[in-house]
């Protein structure tokens, strides 16, 4: 546990012989009381004198059980590795709990709830068990997940996920209202979000299950300039006809569903319902996507009832779409 530093947000639980093994980094601006020169850095005397009030402020931010028991709680720990410039204070502290279940329930479904304390940020939980291992985003939209238990449960979670990819996915965001922008016909728009769906559900498939393997920073660019050319065709009025849009829309959807896939590497690999995870992610993508496309369908439906303002919010549209590709492509190069 020394020797692998997990950042703030992340928390990882072994299910061992006998035991549980809880290692959860945890940012110093979840604790009450304890930071008393409010500089938002833990120093080893403050840990020191507040330690008894740190653990039974996280022991209340946490609920944790399996098979409905909370166990013994064996040891608790509050480690550091990780230290601000030029100081002896952290950001972070990890927290370390075992805890003593019986080997019958240590093979039932382990279930793991946040309280509020914890929910100012999202955490990636990852659970390693005998039989397998599962990733869970946890936050204010999904405080509570039971791991080991079904199919059901581990769609749910990835369907957050996808949903919250697209939502706060800021390149994926922007290059959907570029796109769709640029000529508002419905009919256009169900063809374009078809291509784009099966497209780049296609390749994060793919990526899934290790058929197809690309680094994130030549993805990362490649999204950006999949902007860029749809900004481009629309500002120098490039006339295409809806297949060869359909086409290059298709074609621009393969390299976004491969950044799904490396953005959501570490939570795909050795998962127990690999289809639950997959088809999960895509239906939250497509359910991120209609909410995106319905919200501007009813902004450009009112402003029909004003070409000029329709005009212009369209061209403003395309190039905040521009100059958001250009500053993207820009940082990741």
């Amino acid at each position: 546990a020394h020797a692998h530093l997990i950042s703030a947000g992340n928390g990882l639980i072994n299910i061992l012989p006998e035991r549980a093994v809880l290692l959860i980094a945890v940012p110093v601006s979840v604790f009450q009381n304890v930071d008393t020169n409010q500089d938002g850095l833990l120093q080893p005397e403050e840990i020191k004198l507040n330690r008894e009030r740190m653990l039974n402020q996280l022991s209340q931010a946490i609920d944790f059980q399996i098979g409905g028991s909370g166990g013994e709680v064996l040891d608790d720990q509050i480690m550091v590795s990780v230290h601000g410039d030029s100081t002896q204070g952290t950001p972070q502290i990890e927290w370390l709990r075992q805890i003593k279940f019986s080997q019958e329930q240590l093979t039932l479904p382990l279930s793991l709830t946040l309280k509020d304390r914890l929910l100012t940020s999202e955490y990636v939980f990852q659970v390693k068990r005998v039989d397998g291992q599962e990733f869970a985003k946890m936050g204010p939209l999904h405080p509570s997940h039971t791991f080991f238990k079904n199919n059901w449960g581990t769609f749910q979670s990835f369907f957050l996920d996808g949903w919250q990819h697209i939502v706060e996915g800021y390149d994926h965001l922007v290059f959907l209202i570029t796109l769709l922008a640029a000529s508002i016909v419905w009919r256009r728009w169900f063809w374009l979000l078809t291509a784009f769906t099966v497209a780049h559900g296609l390749t994060y498939g793919l990526a899934s299950f290790g058929f197809v393997q690309v680094r994130a920073e030549l993805i990362e660019p490649l999204i950006a300039i999949s902007i860029l050319l749809t900004a481009s065709a629309s500002l120098f009025k490039l006339k295409m006809s809806l297949i060869s849009e359909a086409g290059l829309v298709f074609g621009l959807g393969l390299f976004h569903g491969l950044g799904f896939a490396s953005a959501m590497a570490s939570q795909l690999q050795g998962q127990r319902f690999p289809i639950s995870s997959l088809v999960g992610f895509n239906l939250g993508v497509e359910a991120g996507q209609l909410a995106v496309c319905l919200i501007l369908g009813i902004i450009f439906e009112v402003l029909k009832r004003s070409p000029q303002w329709l005009e212009k919010v369209r061209i403003l549209s395309i190039w905040a779409g521009f100059v958001a590709g250009s500053f993207w492509l820009f940082e990741r190069i």
